[in-house]
Order: C-alpha cells, then structure tokens, then sequence
C-alpha cells in the first residue's frame, strides 16, 4: 500500500496506525526500547527503512492532511510526523512554524537525531537554519536544545559556520544528560571534518570538563580519527 495517494481522514489514519503495527518487529521493539528509555508513546518496533518509506510516500500527496491527523500514541507517529516534516518540499521558511509546533513534542534522542539528519537545507537556507538553532538554544526544554545542536552539526560544519558553532558550543549550559552528549558530539564531528579548528577550541573553549572531556573520548572512539590524533587529543584532556 503507498500513501502518496491518500486524502487523509480519520478513517484512513486508522489504516495507517493498523499498518505501523502490521510493521512491527517485536524482537526490534524490545531491541529499541533498551535504547529509547525516554519515549512517552509506545514502541512498535517498525524498523527506520519502513518509517522513511512511509514518510516519502506522505510527502508526496495530501501532506497538510496527515500531518493535522498526526498523534503520538506510538513513537512511530512521532517518528513518521518529523519526517514527514522534513521531506516537505517547502522552502526552511515556510516550514517554520511547523517546525517550532513539532519540536517541543520530541521526547526521546532517537526521534531528535532521526528529524535532524533528514532536515536538510537547501543551498542558501544555511544562515536560516543558524538562526533557527540560536532560537531553540535559548530555549530550556532538554530536546529542543540537542536539536539545536544536532542542527549545528549535520548540516553547518563548515569553513564559514564552524568558528561560530563553537562560539555557540561554549555559552551552552550542559545541564542535561542529552545536552551534554549532543555537545561532546558535535565536538568529535567539527574535529573529523575542521581539525585544527577544532584544537584551537579545546585549548579556548568554556565547556565544562565533564563534557570538554566526553568530547576528547569520543573523538578517541571515533573511527575517523587516527591514531595520532587520538594520541594529540588525549593530551588536551583536563582534570
């Protein structure tokens, strides 16, 4: 069944609930939860191919229609509405306020990581999805800041965005176990693709030395990194 052709109305969103669980692996399902302890909704264990696929397929047709139906019962609602979401062929812009409605509704890092990647900006839209991240990281919500910064370190590891991301890294409160982590990350990742950068910041920066340090170990974790580099950056690591 392809939902490119459906004129979305209750009835028609039941069979969409019905095929998430026709979907579901309970063998994933209990593999996912493990993982997703945060998540509100209920897990069918529908595995991250079949919800993409979903999700192109609504993109493509009556879009508004199910995005106005969109629950969160089960956490592949969710999962399917932040797709969705993203696929949109909308100018960053336009999908704004639908973004700023979608965000506060995340609860779980999978979910936050998953709608990040797949919210990929247009040549040009660069500057509005910096933007966008300065709001949500102003923001005290726990998964409305790691979006900010998942944001940040998918799409603007650049020449032109990278000084400015860590600028950004250094005036965030690691409060939250999730935060903390999305920090330490983006750290590993502007050192795989800005290396000296990246050095310069850990020897400036105004992390604190639990996240400072996470950032270290993950870019030792990193297969990315060689092993001198990992040798250089273990040096840098504070007490």
């Amino acid at each position: 069944m392809s939902f490119a052709d459906t004129v979305w109305n209750a009835a028609e969103y039941k069979n969409f609930l019905q095929t998430l669980k026709n979907l579901a692996d309970p063998q994933y399902k209990a593999f996912h939860e493990r993982l997703c302890k945060t998540s509100r909704a209920e897990i069918l264990g529908v595995r991250s191919p079949e919800t993409k696929r979903i999700a192109k397929e609504i993109a493509k047709g009556d879009a508004a229609g199910f995005l106005a139906l969109a629950g969160d019962t089960y956490y592949e609602e969710l999962l399917i509405k932040g797709f969705v979401l993203a696929f949109l062929k909308k100018p960053l812009s336009e999908k704004r306020e639908q973004i700023d409605a979608f965000i506060p509704q995340i609860d779980n890092w999978a979910v936050c990581d998953s709608f990040c990647a797949a919210l990929k900006p247009k040549r040009g839209e660069e500057e509005t999805l910096y933007r966008l991240c300065l709001d949500y990281l102003s923001k005290t919500g726990e998964y409305e800041r790691r979006a900010a910064i998942v944001l940040l370190m998918d799409h603007l590891v650049t020449d032109a965005y990278t000084d400015r991301i860590f600028s950004v890294l250094s005036n965030v409160t690691c409060d939250c176990y999730y935060v903390h982590m999305a920090v330490a990350w983006c750290v590993q990742v502007c050192f795989v693709k800005q290396k000296e950068k990246t050095l310069a910041f850990f020897k400036t920066n105004a992390l604190d030395v639990p996240t400072h340090n996470k950032a270290i170990q993950k870019i030792t974790e990193s297969n990315r990194v060689t092993k001198e580099d990992k040798a250089l950056v273990r040096t840098l690591k504070r007490a």
